[in-house]
């Protein structure tokens, strides 16, 4: 069965190095390649270095098919790429992941049960709760009264493999300028829950330890005094506040 790899980028060449390093050491090389389409947007680099980051994925992939349009936003980036697949199956990549492992679709494929709609790697942030599959904690209230606590299905866009057919129909419902992730399962774009909330996410583990695979840009943002926050729907970065002065000895 073919894969497609779809890559979300920024102007990050240090970071992008290191990813894609990575996964041509332990991931892409185990994988039947149809296609490499990745989307280059232009945050947190000049037009320079999203050049260089360019010439870093055509060193792995020569003909990968590259967007690069001339403003960031994450969910139109998300949109773009994954509807211009069209394998089976989709190896999904942000540009700040590291592999801790060797994995190929042998690891995979046995996990895509009929309702299962995406397979996500496992990292040290992600919260099981005790399942096999991911979910977001769902609590509505009326005034006061809380009137719904429950779980639903929830889908991650980092690192992990989607079932073709599925991640098409997502890209189709899904609104830019909006968190592509949070729009799974936050209430805030009601056609992709329709589509997503009756399928699983199915966490995918590590063989010698619990994460699969590890976040490197959470590191790279705090030395740059960003952090990410959740405004309106949409994830943004900000510079953090300083912190306040110490109070002087008394």
């Amino acid at each position: 069965m073919d894969y497609d790899i779809t890559l979300i980028a920024g102007h990050r060449e240090a970071l992008l190095e290191r990813t894609l390093e990575s996964f041509a050491r332990d991931v892409f090389p185990n994988f039947p390649v149809r296609r490499f389409i990745a989307n280059l947007d232009p945050f947190m680099g000049d037009r320079a270095e999203g050049d260089r980051c360019e010439a870093l994925i055509r060193r792995h992939f020569p003909d990968a098919l590259i967007f690069r349009p001339e403003t960031p936003d994450f969910a139109s980036a998300v949109i773009r790429a994954w509807s211009a697949t069209t394998a089976p199956r989709v190896l999904h990549l942000e540009d700040d992941w590291l592999a801790l492992e060797p994995l190929g679709p042998d690891r995979i494929e046995p996990l895509f049960e009929p309702d299962v709609g995406a397979v996500t790697f496992m990292c040290l942030t992600k919260h099981t709760r005790g399942l096999a599959y991911q979910t977001s904690r769902r609590v509505v209230k009326q005034g006061r009264r809380i009137v719904e606590d429950t779980l639903v299905n929830a889908f991650s866009t980092s690192p992990g493999v989607f079932e073709g057919n599925f991640l098409r129909e997502a890209a189709r419902r899904m609104r830019p300028g909006l968190d592509p992730e949070k729009q799974f399962f936050r209430q805030i774009n009601p056609e992709l829950e329709a589509h997503a909330l009756p399928r699983r996410c199915i966490f995918l583990r590590g063989t010698t330890r619990r994460e699969l695979i590890v976040d490197i840009g959470r590191e790279a943002r705090a030395a740059q005094g960003l952090v990410k926050l959740y405004e309106n729907g949409a994830s943004v970065w900000r510079q953090a506040e300083p912190a306040p002065p110490e109070a002087p000895e008394t």
